[in-house]
């Protein structure tokens, strides 16, 4: 299934690939800072989307950015409607102007259609060397390393063997750039709510829209934001403007509402990086968002159930390992300053399994997400709240 890598190649021009959402778009850019470093002089251009243009921009590692609507060919009878073709041929045309020397395909060839897409793209290029990663749909590829499938390893580790097979080496962690006029914004944001000898804790009780069965229970945020106000914390709700029904959800259920600032849906994805830059913790379900705050530096606190922290926890330098479990089963992990919470069951992880995407849609029990009782995130909040104090007045 795995060919040998072809002789090593020091390519002009690069294109990389990788069609994400935030949080995806976020863990490729370890992969892309070793790219920069092993070819400091070959022009590299990023193929992505309008979110991947958000999660990507102002930083040092690429040349040029090309926007794909990938929403246009999400399925296979999308691709023969006129606006589509065109699309599609505009395309070719800008990628053919001047052909690449190397194309990367930052993605699991999960699907034949998937496959054939990337394969379409890779062609579109001119590459003559195309590099990914084979899980028997490669067949476009001319140098490849094997995919064991999601959660044999993290996203980052799969990113970075890829870039391997171009002189990178280096586990980097991922990075967003926040600039003077997105902190400028969130100072003036949390201007009236900051007091800056008690900590800040950021709460998103989101997940994303592709598989909302990551969302732990808005009653237990509720619960969780009390008790941590009860302690002197100071509590900001983060998330887009669709999740507005769920945080009110959450504030409907507290008994200090009044005492949460609540930022959802009036900050740019730049402003929110500012304003998670300024908070102590964050805390919240496996989402972008949870990606956006390990990339501005601070660390994480996540809730898991139908997906697997090992492949998809914030990325702190290090793979994920155990560091204990409450009676019922609930496994503590951890990555760099990173901490986790999940659920030991036989059927989590049900979202990507093996090569498949699984379930996205999780279980109607959320038995994984139900075993997360209030009680443990909040003690492994209040440990993370003493060392984080521990480490600023050493």
């Amino acid at each position: 299934m795995s060919a040998a890598p072809q002789p090593f190649l020091t390519p002009k021009r690069i294109l990389v690939v990788t069609l994400a959402d935030l949080g995806d778009a976020l863990l490729t850019t370890p992969a892309l800072q070793t790219l920069r470093a092993a070819q400091p002089h070959a022009h590299i251009t990023i193929l992505t989307t309008p979110v991947g243009i958000a999660a990507l921009r102002d930083q040092p590692f690429y040349d040029e950015i090309i926007v794909f609507e990938k929403q246009r060919f999400n399925r296979p009878q999308q691709l023969l409607r006129p606006n589509n073709l065109i699309y599609s041929a505009r395309l070719w045309r800008q990628l053919r102007q001047q052909p690449f020397d190397a194309c990367l395909i930052l993605h699991h060839l999960t699907t034949w259609f998937g496959a054939l897409k990337y394969a379409a793209l890779a062609f579109a290029s001119g590459a003559q060397r195309r590099y990914g990663r084979d899980n028997g749909r490669g067949f476009f590829l001319t140098d490849r390393v094997p995919d064991p499938g999601f959660g044999e390893h993290h996203q980052t580790a799969y990113w970075l063997a890829i870039v391997a097979l171009l002189g990178g080496h280096g586990t980097p962690t991922p990075t967003f750039q926040v600039n003077a006029p997105d902190q400028r914004t969130a100072a003036l944001l949390l201007a009236d709510h900051v007091d800056g000898n008690r900590p800040l804790v950021a709460m998103h009780p989101g997940a994303g829209q592709f598989a909302p069965a990551r969302k732990w229970s808005p009653t237990r945020f509720a619960a969780l934001a009390d008790a941590l106000i009860e302690d002197g914390v100071q509590v900001v709700l983060v998330g887009g403007a669709e999740e507005a029904p769920l945080r009110q959800t959450v504030l409907g259920a507290m008994q200090y509402a009044a005492a949460v600032r609540d930022l959802g849906g009036r900050t740019l994805l730049g402003e929110l990086g500012a304003v998670l830059q300024r908070c102590t913790l964050f805390v919240g379900n496996d989402s972008g968002v949870a990606h956006l705050a390990s990339s501005v530096g601070i660390p994480v606190v996540a809730l898991f159930g139908p997906t697997a922290v090992h492949a998809w926890g914030p990325y702190g330098g290090a793979c994920w390992e155990n560091a204990g479990e409450f009676p019922n089963g609930v496994a503590v992990l951890h990555s760099g300053q990173h901490r986790a919470l999940q659920a030991t069951i036989a059927c989590s992880p049900c979202i990507y399994r093996g090569h498949t995407l699984g379930t996205p849609h999780g279980c109607p029990d959320r038995t994984c997400l139900h075993r997360i009782d209030v009680a443990q995130p909040l003690a492994l909040i209040r440990q993370r709240l003493r060392e984080l104090s521990g480490e600023l007045c050493a």
